[in-house]
């Protein structure tokens, strides 16, 4: 069911009587200006698998404990994915705050532009299973080094178009991380991030990506290594092009071929 605001309304207000809608497992909202119509819905969805939430004016997807009653967040655990567009005002997802958001397996965010990170570093990813951002100018990191550690179930990950962001995992300053394995993931883009130094700027951690297999790095200029320490055994190759499987370099070590590669490239230009 794909609907706008005003169709939201209609249904709260002269469906009241309807409790449960339980066949649905897919919903698009567009245009909604506050999260009491959208926890309506959920509360009333109990197989809803998909959400997306579409041009809504909202600073946080999280529910105030108003709106959410103990006995009822059970029956909205089902949602798995999760995408979110062109959500100008959105400040924060909330996840710490949402034990219903923190079940997400597919997590896919474009121009949230005021969205400055993902989650608080006390938030655990151990679901996620795909993780896709694209167009969100605010974000100078994606996430902290404790929270990447929870990313037990990530496959695929994909970061564009984000110009402020200058490394994907940002080291916490509370927490001194040794090591990261991203035991699942196997695919990697990393597109038109023109601020992008590096994976990861930690000195002392070591990140481990024993999966895999394919790797992007594109139109990131600024991009001269990896990170210090890590550990990929069944990569052979870095992509220059998305989506482009011939172009590729390899020079026997992931950061000696970035470094290559880019300063090469920056030379040209």
């Amino acid at each position: 069911m794909e609907i706008s605001l005003k169709e939201a309304e209609w249904l709260q207000k002269y469906i009241v009587s309807v409790h449960r809608m339980h066949k649905l497992q897919r919903l698009v909202l567009y245009g909604l200006k506050n999260t009491e119509i959208l926890f309506w819905f959920l509360h009333r969805l109990p197989n809803l698998k998909s959400l997306t939430l579409g041009s809504c004016q909202l600073k946080s997807i999280w529910a105030p404990a108003s709106l959410i009653s103990r006995d009822k967040i059970g029956v909205v655990m089902q949602l798995k994915e999760l995408e979110l567009k062109s959500l100008l005002s959105l400040e924060e997802i909330g996840f710490e705050h949402d034990p219903l958001l923190q079940r997400i397996e597919r997590l896919v965010i474009s121009r949230c532009m005021k969205l400055t990170n993902l989650a608080s570093s006390i938030v655990s990813y151990n679901y996620i299973t795909h993780l896709e951002v694209r167009n969100c100018r605010s974000l100078r990191n994606l996430m902290t080094s404790s929270t990447a550690k929870s990313l037990v179930q990530l496959t695929t990950m994909k970061v564009f178009l984000c110009e402020m962001i200058v490394e994907i995992v940002a080291e916490n300053g509370e927490e001194k991380v040794q090591e990261i394995e991203f035991r699942q993931l196997k695919s990697l883009e990393l597109v038109s991030l023109k601020n992008l130094t590096s994976f990861s700027s930690s000195e002392k951690c070591d990140f481990k990506f024993p999966l895999l297999e394919s790797l992007v790095v594109s139109e990131c200029p600024q991009m001269k290594k990896f990170s210090k320490v890590q550990s990929a055994p069944n990569l052979k190759k870095v992509h220059v092009v998305a989506g482009e499987k011939d172009k590729w370099y390899w020079e026997g070590d992931l950061n000696d071929t970035l470094q290559k590669h880019f300063t090469h490239q920056v030379r040209i230009r």
